[in-house]
């Protein structure tokens, strides 16, 4: 890459190229042939790693282009473009393409290492490494077969050569967990604390400025600030086999994987590649077989792997410091891989970019776009040209196809070979080439940022009891809402995004196959299903399924459920089962089963439905109320502390600009005296004449540099409310609840204890000359109030 822009190399590959394959690593690195491929990986990681992180190719650098720290990477624009926004796309059709372009980057820094070390080494035994470097690429970790971590990935010291080739040497293992190679917790590489403060119950606030290295699967007191467990990182591997293999009724799936039927139905049932690619719903009465997606798959690991208490992998915003990220999207971009073989004239012709908590440098939401789109920041010349989704070229061949779908069958057709091993299941027909039989699934469709944002798991179970529920041993399946706010501690971005998100509505889907659990309770002897016929399963199912919303390690109560808009939506499909394993299986005639159709209460069957447990009261709040004339001072009853809130609401509105001379000025402004004298802490300015609204302080006797934001369209009513929220070391301002500026303070010590009203002599003001002024201790009182 030292002759390009730094991006994928472009290469000329045709079907006669011998290309080294990716393998699956436990495979791969399980092989004494591969034993110098192997060290050779991990030294490079190694080194990849302990690069500088201001370095553009480090390894934090190149992470960072998926979230935080929120800069641009390779490309000369304003950091202001990237604030707030990172390059990775979600929910949108884009979600495969634009992360197949950055695992090749990031597979492309490793082997220019790997070669760099090589070339270090003693000339006698350098060319059988430099065939290792050369042959070398980046593995993947079949999470559909294979519920636990690799096994690379399991030790937290692992041995690589030496510096000149001949020894060996014990290292911290990089693909255990990341490390911050300067031992500084992340806040000092401009990684940030998240927080949304328009979440129910305050938000939770994720610490991962303070983290010096990655996490994986937390409990909850090593997230806590402060802890060493979290600064230092947390890695329980145990915990992510424990949740790839949860549920008990999936025992024969491959290696006790869950993952194994999902991915056997995304490249098994028919669908178009918008369907493919993302978890967006594209309208609200789709067919359920459309709610399967490649996405949801994806999102289930990284909740996994990350675990309930925000490890690294289940935070978008800073996932891609834990290298099993990159082993996770290795497989991830194999099955699309896979499907795209199966499927080679499927494809867009537009997509668009659907509403998503992280902001897409360059891709503005809303905005169409087609296969010719470029994929930031990833080029493939020294001119800065960038990839594109066409690039490339799908591979056809007949006989590489059926064996294709053979690996398929015998890798993840969970459902395909439980039926087979079970001659005479009542309720599937047997043939002497193919049996038939009716599979069952549950559609999850729900509103992604129910909760701010903030990510969730929706549980499915099976009462093995009658009405008796037991969290561990029902647990069938389950969907995780891989998504986060990333505002900073201060919540600087949180009503924007909120806002939009809920203005939006986003629903998102997923499908879940139960086949293989009813397969197995049929075999277990189970009187109540007798069979797997249609009749009997819906009888079963309507009596004995519930679900339920998890967060934090916790239930969420029904009474806060209602803004999910959580469906689940039973259905069933025919499906015809060939004994030859090289032929696809026929899936078909799907249909919604309104008897397994359910929603936030929880259950099927009324005797397992979630209480309604009424809301706890709100809590009391010290606000006040007082009226303030123009020409006047109000003296706040305490000084404003940070998450205080002021609230000016008026009467009318006038935004004639006043004609005659001097400036036209209605403004308000805080004074560190209560009696309206001291130093003036924060100023708002309505300049109609100058269309604009100006911020500002007076410390010392000396003004500071004015702040101005254009007046158009800031108010939006004629009965305005103006929110100014003290956020410590600024202050966020609203008008009529839209965000409008962040204006940093400039005396940090000195707090607001008073509020003045003025106009401009001559002038009549922007707003009613009494206004009504509402104080509240913190932003959470202001929606209790």
């Amino acid at each position: 890459m030292s002759s390009q822009v730094k991006g994928v190399a472009k290469a000329n590959i045709t079907a006669q190229t011998p290309v080294p394959l990716r393998q699956n690593i436990d495979t791969w690195s399980g092989d004494p042939a591969n034993d110098k491929e192997v060290k050779l990986f991990v030294a490079a990681l190694d080194r990849f790693q302990k690069i500088d992180p201001s370095d553009r190719d480090s390894y934090f650098q190149i992470a960072g282009i998926h979230g935080q720290p929120n800069v641009p990477w390779d490309e000369t624009i304003e950091e202001a473009e990237a604030k707030g926004k990172g390059y990775c796309t979600h929910n949108n059709i884009l979600f495969p393409i634009w992360h197949r372009a950055y695992l090749a980057l990031y597979e492309q820094r490793i082997s220019e290492l790997a070669k760099e070390i090589v070339s270090g080494f003693d000339e006698e035994v350098r060319p059988e490494w430099e065939e290792a470097a050369e042959n070398w690429r980046l593995p993947f970790w079949d999470w559909g077969t294979q519920a636990t971590v690799p096994n690379l990935s399991k030790s937290p010291i692992a041995i690589v050569p030496t510096a000149d080739g001949k020894g060996e040497q014990p290292i911290p293992n990089p693909l255990y967990q990341f490390r911050n190679p300067q031992g500084q917790p992340w806040g000092a590489l401009k990684v940030e604390n998240f927080k949304d403060p328009w979440v129910p119950e305050g938000g939770k606030l994720l610490f991962f400025s303070e983290c010096v290295a990655t996490s994986r699967w937390p409990d909850e007191p090593d997230v806590q600030s402060g802890s060493e467990g979290w600064k230092h990182g947390t890695v329980n591997n145990l915990k992510v086999k424990e949740s790839l293999e949860r549920s008990e009724w999936m025992t024969e799936a491959p290696a006790g994987a869950k993952p194994a039927e999902l991915v056997y139905r995304l490249l098994t049932v028919p669908m178009e590649y918008s369907t493919f690619a993302t978890t967006a719903q594209a309208s609200p009465d789709q067919k359920v077989e459309n709610d399967i997606n490649l996405e949801y798959i994806h999102n289930n690991i990284h909740g996994w792997v990350g675990g309930d208490f925000n490890g690294h992998m289940s935070q978008i915003p800073v996932a891609t410091f834990d290298p099993l990220f990159w082993l996770h999207h290795c497989n991830i971009d194999r099955i699309w891989a896979l499907w795209q073989t199966l499927n080679p004239d499927k494809w867009f012709t537009e997509g668009t970019v659907n509403e998503f908590f992280q902001k897409t440098i360059g891709l503005e939401q809303g905005a169409k776009f087609g296969p010719d789109v470029g994929l930031r920041p990833f080029h493939v010349d020294t001119k800065g040209t960038l990839i594109k989704p066409t690039d490339g070229g799908a591979f056809d061949s007949a006989s590489y196809v059926a064996d294709v779908r053979e690996r398929i069958n015998n890798l993840y057709g969970v459902s395909r070979q439980a039926l087979q091993k079970a001659t005479n299941l009542k309720g599937v027909e047997y043939g002497p080439d193919a049996l038939k039989a009716l599979e069952y699934s549950f559609s999850i469709r729900f509103a992604k940022y129910a909760f701010g944002g903030e990510p969730f798991w929706i549980r499915v179970y099976i009462a093995r009891e009658g009405s008796k529920q037991n969290a561990t041993t029902d647990l069938i399946a389950e969907v995780y809402n891989f998504s986060q706010t990333p505002d900073d501690a201060a919540g600087r971005a949180a009503c924007r995004n909120c806002k939009n998100n809920q203005k939006q509505n986003l629903k998102v889907t997923a499908n879940l196959s139960i086949t293989p659990v009813l397969i197995n309770i049929i075999k277990s002897g189970a009187k109540d299903l007798p069979s797997l016929s249609r009749n009997d399963v819906l009888k079963y199912l309507q009596k004995k399924v519930y679900w339920r919303v998890f967060q934090f390690g916790q239930e969420v109560p029904r009474h806060k459920l209602d803004p999910l808009e959580l469906e689940v939506i039973g259905a069933s499909n025919d499906c015809t089962h060939f004994n030859d394993p090289k032929k696809p299986p026929l899936v078909e005639n799907f249909k919604k089963e309104p008897t397994l159709t359910g929603g936030s209460d929880g259950a099927l069957d009324p005797a397992l439905k979630q209480p309604a447990i009424p809301p706890p009261p709100p809590p009391k709040t010290e606000s006040h109320k007082a009226n303030l004339n123009v020409g006047k001072v109000l003296q706040f009853k305490k000084p404003l502390t940070p998450d205080s809130v002021v609230i000016i609401d008026s009467t009318s509105l006038n935004l004639t600009p006043f004609k005659g001379n001097g400036i036209d000025n209605s403004q308000f402004y805080f004074t560190s005296g209560a009696d309206g004298k001291g130093d003036i802490v924060f100023l708002l300015s309505v300049r109609r004449a100058e269309n604009a609204i100006v911020f500002n302080t007076l410390i010392g006797n000396s003004w500071g540099k004015e702040e101005r934001v254009t007046l158009d369209k800031r108010f939006r009513t004629d009965k305005p409310s103006i929110l100014v929220h003290d956020q410590g070391d600024g202050y966020e301002i609203f008008i009529d609840y839209r965000h409008v500026y962040w204006f940093e303070k400039r005396s940090k010590d000195a707090p607001a204890k008073a509020i003045a009203y003025t106009v401009n002599k001559g002038q009549s003001p922007v707003w009613s000359t009494g206004l009504t002024v509402k104080v509240f201790g913190s932003m959470r009182e202001v929606f209790h109030h």
